[in-house]
């Protein structure tokens, strides 16, 4: 970011006028034709305090995130005004915490905000979905908690922020907003929470929607090259969405709006270490994805990521605890139940697809045995639940990422053993909508008795199981558990596989080819060695679009025919062709899940009851 000051304050009359006709709560102004090296002037008209000193506070931390972020650290420029236009003293506790002296006489705050995503991608960066692109002119990534703040003791009055925008940008967003000219727009939330619940993605239009369930579903894409269009994107999510009104009965939102940021191949904006995703919202859901010229391939990535995403609208929307309905922006505290946050959600996420009919039964088992796989590259004997309550802390941060894996595997084995338990009557989607029913958007639970209810809900032998895999440091029972809807789980098993040895590729950013990787001639039938740049499969050139169609199928361990595949390879500065033939061998597989040819009528029952949709 280049350096440079401007600046500040508006005129007396201009104040005074504006202070004198609008209500209580938070005023705040955007211009966003006026941005100077990716910074964008803030002023908050605040609401009257009844302190002599206030805090004004940047989010620490933002629902959905488990994380620091320090979003003041992006501010410069501080200054705080009285309603005469005087200067109030202010000094700084730490990057997101202004105190203001002279409260009682508060009337504006004014500063400017940089960008987060042009920061240094280290450790300190801010995930793309949860952090702010301001783009003069041709996208403003529009987090608020990474624009502005509240008074602390005030942060749930009413928010009106006025944002002036050149006339070809639209602003899609699910938060309530009035477009009074095609140069203004006028955002309100009840409160900070909301307001915070609710980014705005301003870009030139490229939107589409359809309804399903009672909801309109709404998608907005900005794709730097213009390859991803929201046509494609809401054809793609449509079948995704179709699956979830006949899983619930109907949307449990009557209106839910899809973000979508495409950054283009060798964006400046691009992930540095290739991590990409979203952040979900109570009515909607902010993605920073990479453009993929392969349809399929595009599909695949945007269903896997929205998938989970979408079904936050249940939880925590409709499903939480005090601390979520209530954040503290400052100093957080987290609640226990990341397993039904993260786990249940990206569970009913892979279940509702398979009963949907939009991924098989055997892609289902798959994905669930890449989650045991995944899971246990994390600490065992660490309760789920003191590891969310502490997941801003050392070591428990580094394990966040288990709450998609361990925790999608607790959400499938609770929910077997509640039909099991209940004979069928009861399952955790019953749970979910019962709570659902009881609480809401605006109704939160105590954080030590959402379990209990659980178990009021279904069964009293459901209690043993959270004391002892979720509460407790047991490891699951997977073999047993899983053994119910007849799978053959085993940690390890002997077998015998076709493949073509022991083969890596890695793609040469820089030179734009793939290159094989951590292999060894004697250990695969091409003889490929490290380095060899891969040309051609077969004589069908390898590009960044078809890669995973010609490379995955020479890693696997499923290979199944018996045909010589041709790799055109360069080696320094030859160029030739090798062949290699699948061959079997013996090997040890890890995590072994497959049908059981001998399962009983029982469990062919309880697994149609789990994987098949209700009705």
């Amino acid at each position: 970011m280049k350096s440079f000051s401007l600046a500040l304050g508006l005129s007396l009359t201009t104040a005074t006028a504006a202070l004198a006709q609008q209500p209580a709560g938070y005023h705040i102004n955007l211009n966003l034709q006026q941005i100077t090296n990716d910074r964008v002037k803030v002023v908050v008209n605040t609401p009257a305090v009844q302190e002599n000193q206030v805090t004004y506070v940047m989010p620490s931390v933002v629902p959905g995130s488990y994380s620091k972020k320090d979003y003041g650290r992006f501010i410069t420029g501080f200054k705080a005004f009285d309603k005469n236009g005087k200067t109030l003293k202010v000094k700084n506790s730490g990057p997101n915490l202004f105190i203001i002296d002279g409260a009682k006489q508060l009337a504006r705050l004014e500063y400017l905000v940089d960008d987060t995503w042009d920061a240094k991608q280290d450790d300190t960066f801010i995930f793309q979905p949860g952090g702010t692109n301001i783009d003069a002119g041709r996208n403003i990534t529009l987090n608020h908690y990474g624009f502005y703040g509240y008074l602390e003791g005030y942060k749930m009055l009413p928010y009106e922020v006025q944002v002036t925008k050149p006339a070809d940008l639209y602003g899609a967003t699910a938060l309530d907003v009035r477009r009074p000219s095609p140069t203004q727009d006028v955002l309100t939330a009840p409160n900070y929470v909301t307001l915070a619940d609710g980014p705005v993605l301003y870009a030139r239009p490229d939107t589409a929607s359809f309804s399903t369930g009672g909801a309109r579903i709404s998608v907005a894409v900005l794709s730097e090259s213009g390859m991803v269009k929201a046509a494609e994107v809401s054809q793609m999510l449509r079948p995704m969405s179709e699956a979830l009104t006949k899983f619930f009965g109907q949307m449990p939102v009557p209106r839910y709006q899809f973000l979508f940021y495409f950054p283009a191949s060798g964006s400046p904006l691009s992930s540095k270490d290739s991590r990409y995703g979203a952040m979900e919202h109570s009515y909607s859901s902010l993605y920073f994805l990479p453009e993929i010229a392969n349809p399929e391939r595009l599909k695949s990535m945007v269903l896997e990521v929205s998938s989970h995403e979408f079904l936050h609208m249940l939880a925590p929307l409709n499903i939480h605890s005090r601390e979520i309905g209530e954040f503290d922006f400052r100093n957080p505290q987290m609640s226990q139940h990341l397993w039904l946050y993260e786990g249940v959600t990206e569970y009913v996420a892979q279940l509702v697809q398979v009963q949907g009919g939009l991924i098989t039964e055997d892609e289902f088992r798959q994905t669930m045995r890449e989650k045991i796989r995944d899971a246990q590259k994390f600490p065992a004997g660490i309760p789920f639940t003191e590891m969310s309550r502490r997941i801003l802390e050392k070591p428990y941060d580094d394990m966040y990422e288990n709450v998609y894996k361990k925790g999608a595997l607790i959400g499938l084995l609770l929910d077997i053993r509640i039909r099991e338990l209940t004979q069928g009557r009861q399952t955790l989607r019953d749970v979910l909508l019962a709570l659902r029913a009881k609480y809401g958007p605006t109704r939160s639970f105590e954080d030590k008795d959402l379990i209990p209810e659980v178990v009021a809900l279904t069964h009293p032998e459901v209690q043993q199981f959270f004391d002892r895999y979720v509460i407790g440091k047991e490891e699951l029972p997977l073999a047993e558990y899983l053994g119910k809807i007849g799978w053959d789980y085993a940690a390890t098993a002997n077998v015998k596989i076709r493949a073509f040895g022991q083969l890596g590729f890695r793609y040469d950013e820089a030179k734009k080819e793939f290159r094989a990787a951590d292999v060894q001639p004697q250990t695969n039938t091409f003889g490929l060695r490290n380095d060899d740049v891969i040309v051609a499969v077969d004589g069908q050139e390898v590009t960044m679009a078809n890669a995973e169609q010609l490379l995955r199928p020479l890693v696997g361990s499923e290979t199944t025919s018996e045909a010589p595949v041709t790799l055109t390879i360069r080696r320094g500065s030859t160029t030739g062709t090798v062949k290699g033939t699948a061959q079997e061998y013996d090997a040890q597989e890890t995590n072994r899940l497959k049908n059981n040819p001998g399962a009983t009528p029982a469990q062919l029952t309880l697994r149609r009851q789990v994987l098949t949709a209700k009705g």
